[in-house]
């Protein structure tokens, strides 16, 4: 997808929302899987494009505590002040240019500080989705965001760029098949998925 483009051809503006591009889920810890690295490249390129327009970034980070709830259904990650929950290196010259929000669950949405800091967001028209893991944190805001704005019948599009979102290999976890699945039922709900050749 060209970014550039995109974004040129919107008369108001767009959030980008930026789904645990941290270590954790990359680079080190228990549930990282290097693969998903290769999204970074497109992920920077977009996040370069968004500053340079001057359009909002909003980077969600995944940072627990040593007794989250949800380590009973994933092993522990991602701890508060650990490597594990650190923005990747690639994005770490744009954070003090991002707002960062720090996220106890897999889903954003519900994060304390989201609807605020969104409703304050009057003129947006667009919100583009980038990041990991598709078929869970990915997935799960988009559905809420999308059902949020339905329900106020707010005229914003969600966009989710197949080349920008990964999820991870592991034994009963296909990346291919879930994140297939994942882009198939955002899709089913209005979320705008686009192929990388679509502007």
């Amino acid at each position: 997808m060209k970014t550039e483009l995109f974004l040129r051809e919107k008369d108001d503006r767009s959030l980008l929302v930026v789904v645990d591009m941290i270590n954790g889920f990359i680079h080190t810890g228990a549930l990282a899987d290097p693969k998903i690295d290769h999204i970074t490249p497109a992920v920077v390129e977009t996040v370069n494009a968004y500053l340079k327009h001057d359009f909002p970034v909003l980077a969600f980070r995944d940072c627990h505590n040593e007794s989250a709830k949800e380590f009973s259904s994933f092993p522990p990650h991602c701890l508060k002040d650990s490597e594990e929950s650190e923005l990747i290196d690639e994005l770490k010259p744009y954070a003090d240019q991002f707002i960062i929000l720090e996220k106890n669950s897999t889903n954003g949405f519900v994060q304390p500080e989201f609807l605020e800091v969104f409703q304050q967001m009057t003129d947006l028209r667009s919100v583009m989705i980038v990041g990991c893991c598709t078929d869970i944190c990915v997935l799960q805001f988009a559905l809420s965001l999308k059902g949020y704005i339905n329900q106020n019948d707010l005229g914003i599009e969600v966009i989710v760029p197949k080349n920008q979102v990964a999820t991870f290999d592991a034994p009963g976890h296909s990346a291919k098949d879930y994140g297939h699945w994942a882009l198939k039922l955002m899709a089913n709900a209005g979320i705008h998925v686009v192929n990388n050749e679509e502007e």
